[in-house]
């Protein structure tokens, strides 16, 4: 009678010891897909923070070349109105 009562505890430890080597299998698992997911995640940040500082670096010279191409504009006005001023002071000349 003792030993069979003694098995039997001896059986529902191993099937504890399963149920809990079985449960902390499944955690190591979760826990390796939440890390990899956040690796993830984190690689996607990383391309978004890139293109964004592209997207930035594309904007700086858009501005950039718009102040040189106002630039140049005002210098082909300011050239035009000193051909407009030299034609009309030769024009009285003649």
């Amino acid at each position: 009678m003792v030993t069979e009562e003694g098995t039997k505890t001896v059986k529902l430890g191993v099937e504890n010891a399963k149920r809990t080597e079985e449960s902390f299998s499944d955690i190591k698992q979760g826990v390796a897909e939440v890390v990899l997911n956040n690796q993830q995640v984190a690689l996607n940040q990383k391309q978004q923070v890139d293109a964004i500082r592209q997207v930035v670096q594309a904007m700086e010279t858009l501005e950039l070349t718009t102040k040189e191409n106002v630039a140049g504009l005002t210098q082909t006005r300011t050239g035009t109105q000193q051909l407009n001023r030299e034609a009309q002071s030769l024009q009285g000349a003649i």
